[in-house]
């Protein structure tokens, strides 16, 4: 029989947990979290040292990197640790995890808006067109289903909370819903960055000079990091939430919910 224990921290703990189910469990988290901070720290350095820099000037493109920013740590780096979070703390109580899950995903909502303000701004002061590009579709159609189910999960999991009868019903479907938004805001990142690479060769900037001599800018090799840790960080993610063997084991309180 399962017999559990509180640590000094308040967490639960499960004496006979199969440390076999976990050989690999820390091993790619760390890594996720490897991933995930250097793909932060790429765009910041891209956004910062590239054309200008950071600026909230209407009349330069510093919005643009504001935009880069907050989009990729929020839809992409923050969205994913949200749902990490019932990987990575296992023994935590269940309502401290479904807070600090509805929190961080809280989060990447204010990101998303404040980094679409950022766009919406700047092509407005110069003149050019807003949603007409296939990216800036996806991320309407994410947000707009990412804002559906939080409400879902709120409603469900939260306040007021449903029969146990339903949480057990909509779960896989919220399970299901969270990846499919967080791998389609991956996809939409890489949308993103490869349409800025595409303008800046049509103004003869590195790619140009890159295709042509390999003369290349150092920001055209960083940006190309930047994909390629977009793609590690959320194939990490979702192998961690998919993967059987790293499924939390239910706690007393979440059993008793």
């Amino acid at each position: 029989m399962s017999s559990y224990y509180y640590s000094d921290a308040g967490s639960v703990v499960k004496d006979n947990e199969e440390a076999r189910q976990l050989r690999y469990h820390s091993f790619f988290t760390v890594l996720s979290q490897i991933f995930g901070i250097i793909l932060i720290i790429l765009v910041g350095y891209w956004c910062a040292t590239w054309d200008g820099g950071y600026s909230w000037n209407n009349y330069d493109g510093g919005k643009v990197k504001y935009h880069y920013t907050l989009m990729t740590t929020g839809l992409v780096f923050l969205q994913g640790e949200a749902i990490l979070v019932y990987r990575m703390f296992r023994h935590e109580r269940k309502s401290f995890l479904k807070a600090l899950h509805g929190l961080m995903h809280l989060i990447v909502f204010v990101l998303y808006l404040t980094g679409l303000i950022a766009m919406i701004q700047f092509k407005h002061t110069a003149n050019y067109f807003n949603m007409y590009s296939a990216h800036s579709w996806v991320g309407l159609i994410v947000m707009v289903t990412f804002i559906v189910q939080y409400i879902g999960g709120f409603v469900n999991f939260g306040f007021p909370k449903t029969s146990p009868e339903v949480r057990a019903w909509y779960l896989p479907i919220h399970r299901a819903c969270g990846l499919i938004i967080f791998a389609v805001s991956c996809a939409q990142a890489l949308m993103g960055f490869a349409q800025e690479a595409m303008e800046l060769q049509e103004n003869n900037y590195w790619f140009h000079v890159c295709y042509l001599s390999m003369d290349c800018h150092g920001a055209g090799a960083v940006l190309n990091l930047i994909v390629l840790f977009i793609i590690f960080y959320g194939a990490s993610v979702v192998y961690l939430a998919t993967s059987e063997k790293y499924r939390r084991q239910p706690t007393p309180d979440e059993i008793d919910d």
